[in-house]
C-alpha cells in the first residue's frame, strides 16, 4: 500500500513540476511561438454578432471561437455559408480549448467548432446569440497542437503547480507513517 502512496506523491510532484515550468516564459515559447491564436478581420452585419463575413485567404481549416462559457463544443450554435453560397459543414474539435486573449481584454474564448474551408473567399456565418446578446464570436485558423498544449497548459497551470505541494505532503506523510510503524515494532 505504501508503494501506492509513494507513486501517487511522484506523480503529483512530476505534474507539479510541468506546472512550475510552464510559467517559464522562454518554455512557453519553445512549446508554441504564438501566445493565442490569431483573429481573422470580421464584418459584422448588423449591431450584433449574430451575423459577419470572414474573408479567408487560403484554404484550410479554420476555428470559430465564442465568448460565452460553454462546456462543450455546439455545432447547432453557427451556421456558414461558402463563397459559392453553399453550406459548409461545422464539425466539432477533438477537444474542448479555450484562450484568453490577453491583448483586448482578457476576453475568454472557448473553440466552438471548426469548418474546412474548401477555396478562399468570404466565408458567411449566421450564429445564435444566447442567453443575451453580448456574444462575441471570432474566427481563426485551427491552432495546431503544439499551440493547443501551450493553452492547455496555461489554463491547467495553477492545477498542476498545486500538485507539487500536495505531492510532497503525501510523500512526507507516508515516511513518517513508515517510521512510526517501524517504531512500533521495536
Amino acid at each position: 500500500m505504501r508503494r501506492l502512496w509513494y507513486a501517487l506523491a511522484g506523480v503529483l510532484a512530476l505534474l507539479g513540476c510541468l506546472g512550475l515550468t510552464a510559467t517559464v516564459p522562454a518554455v512557453r515559447r519553445a512549446i508554441s511561438p504564438r501566445a493565442e491564436p490569431t483573429s481573422l478581420p470580421l464584418r459584422v452585419a448588423g449591431p450584433r454578432y449574430d451575423g459577419f463575413t470572414v474573408d479567408v485567404d487560403r484554404a484550410g481549416r479554420y476555428a470559430v471561437w465564442a465568448t460565452r462559457p460553454i462546456g462543450a463544443p455546439d455545432l447547432d450554435r453557427c451556421a456558414a455559408t461558402g463563397p459559392d453560397g453553399r453550406a459548409v459543414p461545422m464539425a466539432a474539435p477533438n477537444r474542448v480549448v479555450e484562450w484568453t486573449e490577453v491583448a483586448t481584454d482578457d476576453t475568454r474564448w472557448t473553440w466552438l467548432a471548426s469548418l474546412n474551408a474548401p477555396t478562399p473567399g468570404r466565408y458567411a456565418f449566421s450564429c445564435r446569440l444566447d442567453p443575451g446578446p453580448s456574444g462575441q464570436y471570432a474566427v481563426t485558423r485551427a491552432p495546431e497542437a503544439r499551440l493547443t498544449a501551450r493553452l492547455w497548459l496555461e489554463q491547467w497551470r495553477g492545477l498542476l503547480i498545486a500538485a507539487l505541494p500536495a505531492g510532497v505532503v503525501i510523500l512526507v506523510m507516508t515516511a513518517t507513517w513508515r517510521r512510526r510503524d517501524g517504531n512500533q515494532g521495536a
